[in-house]
């Protein structure tokens, strides 16, 4: 009778192991069924993108995080020996150290916006939600050629209102030196002004073809004839004496195959390393801006306003040409024939940096669509604000209309769409 009784509790209390382990099973695969994941660079110094923000906004939509990719971030690069600083740089080589195997679904990934690619650890992971758009569908405006290309034939009074006349580098018929104009030389396969030139005769032209022909860009190619000449706007508005331009910033979404875009009226004072001047030849420290060469942070539209004021240039105004502006670019995304996602996407958004130059008489002239948005401020005090400001947008856009709402036209009554 004992030997019975021994038998039948044992019986039980394995019934009660497999029941608990049951339980855990289906409350582990529900947490997955409802989880999220960010992925950023682990380096302070170059994180300048605050995440606390995102994961609060995410935990109060009833999302758990995991955290593995993130642990297991840190601990290879410890065992590995490698400083943090090479997390940004080399992040997508750690899929081949760190495996997925036990995620198979996620709801919401944040990836590092360093890159506008898909980290290969994430190629069999599906997902419904990811700040991630194919790139080839963001050529169309990213790419500096295409962009002049495809708003002149969408938008031809756009065109010759809010941008530069642009051409390709060796299309010599285009430059008009002998009425003293400037022409800036940008490479398509560039960014943060690298390899940047200014020419105003046809000597200063030939040698910079000379070197776009024996220098390579970041992903070892020579330049060659894949730059693009603009006219130089020779009259910009002035920040306290330094030529600089806007830098802002473009959402847009697809999601349960609806097209929506946002554009933030917040953004950046980016100035030139010295004051405004004409003198040639031109010098990068006068004439290239870029957060580096700012000597502190500056924020649009409030440190702006007093110079406006000065120019009889009305603020809204500068909005109302950056949203039309913004509106053709939108336009062109959604029309271009490319697949907006990946094949292990189920929908995706994607945060663009914009940039903008004034003139002195008040117009707008768009510059680039930068395929890499870029953040970083040079106090990191407004890391953390800017940071809390640009996920508190992404929530009110993106996160509740697609994991609260689920409807992306509740989205289209923020003030910032664009009803395009």
């Amino acid at each position: 009778m004992i030997n019975k009784t021994k038998t039948r509790a044992k019986t039980r209390a394995k019934t009660r192991a497999k029941t608990r382990a049951k339980t855990r099973t289906k409350t582990k695969a529900l947490k997955a069924q409802n989880s999220f994941i960010i992925i950023e660079c682990w380096n302070d110094k170059l994180n300048y993108l605050k995440t606390e923000k995102l994961g609060y906004y995410l935990k109060k939509l009833d999302m758990v995080e995991d955290s593995s990719i993130r642990n297991n971030d840190l601990n290879m690069l410890k065992k590995l020996h490698k400083p943090l600083i090479n997390n940004c740089k080399n992040q997508l080589l750690l899929h081949k150290l760190n495996r997925l195997s036990s995620i198979k679904y996620v709801n919401f990934i944040w990836q590092t916006a360093v890159e506008n690619v898909l980290d290969k650890r994430m190629y069999k992971l599906n997902c419904y939600l990811t700040n991630i758009i194919a790139v080839e569908k963001l050529k169309c405006v990213t790419n500096k050629g295409l962009l002049f290309k495809n708003i002149s034939k969408l938008e031809p009074n756009i065109a010759k209102k809010h941008l530069a006349d642009t051409f390709v580098i060796n299309n010599y018929s285009k430059y008009d030196f002998a009425n003293g104009k400037y022409y800036i030389l940008r490479p398509v396969e560039s960014f943060a002004g690298k390899d940047i030139l200014y020419v105003s005769s046809r000597m200063e032209l030939n040698n910079a073809i000379k070197f776009y022909n024996t220098n390579k860009n970041n992903k070892g190619m020579v330049y060659g004839s894949n730059v693009i000449a603009s006219h130089y706007i020779i009259n910009p508005l002035l920040f306290r004496g330094y030529k600089f331009h806007l830098r802002m910033y473009l959402i847009i979404s697809y999601i349960d195959k609806i097209f929506n875009s946002f554009f933030m009226e917040e953004g950046d004072i980016l100035t030139a390393d010295k004051p405004y001047n004409t003198n040639k030849p031109f010098l990068k420290a006068v004439h290239d801006t870029h957060q580096t060469s700012s000597n502190d942070d500056y924020f649009f539209p409030q440190d702006l306003k007093p110079f406006l004021v000065e120019h009889n240039i009305k603020l809204d105004d500068l909005i109302s040409q950056m949203r039309d502006i913004m509106k053709c670019v939108s336009r062109i995304i959604k029309e271009d024939s490319n697949a907006y996602l990946y094949k292990n996407q189920e929908n995706g958004f994607y945060v663009s940096g914009i940039d903008f130059m004034i003139d002195d008489t008040g117009k707008v002239i768009l510059i680039e669509v930068n395929e890499k948005p870029g953040f970083g401020y040079n106090k990191p005090i407004n890391d953390i604000k800017w940071s809390s400001q640009f996920f508190t947008f992404i929530n009110e856009v993106i996160l509740e209309p697609t994991f609260k709402y689920k409807d992306q036209l509740i989205a289209r009554k923020h003030n910032t769409y664009l009803d395009i």
